[in-house]
């Protein structure tokens, strides 16, 4: 499942996957918004279980995808998405959040070619381990 990156305003969130996140101007809200074209309780970005999406909860003036009026739709990272307007409304800029690097790769990844080659590596070998006699 992978985690979305949401930025608005120069505020970043990074989306997990297992839970959903409500979009307005409720202060209780997981990402506040501070414009009067957005209502309180706007939209919610959630996982569906294939890709992340968006549902605008009955807004009074609407959640734009590419420019288009939206109720719910599929969202996919760089797509432009604009609250209360299709033009100058807040703009939720998405991406896709960078994979975490596996331990092993994030630590030859610091290290020089030739101090990774001279670094041993695991045998993939083991020899029989002899039979304890009583």
């Amino acid at each position: 499942m992978p985690e979305l990156v949401l930025e608005l305003n120069g505020r970043t969130w990074t989306l997990d996957p297992s839970r959903s996140y409500s979009l307005g101007r409720d202060p209780q809200g997981d990402v506040v918004i501070d414009d009067a074209r957005v209502s309180w309780r706007h939209a919610t970005i959630a996982w569906n279980g294939q890709g992340w999406g968006i549902e605008d909860h009955g807004s009074t003036n609407g959640t734009y995808v590419q420019g288009a009026r939206v109720q719910q739709t599929a969202l996919v990272p760089g797509t432009p998405v604009h609250l209360g307007n299709a033009t100058d409304g807040p703009r939720l800029n998405l991406s896709a959040a960078a994979a975490p690097q596996p331990a092993v790769a994030q630590q030859q990844a610091q290290q020089t070619p030739a101090q990774a080659y001279a670094q041993p590596q695991a045998a993939a070998y083991q020899a029989p381990q002899q039979p304890q006699q009583a």
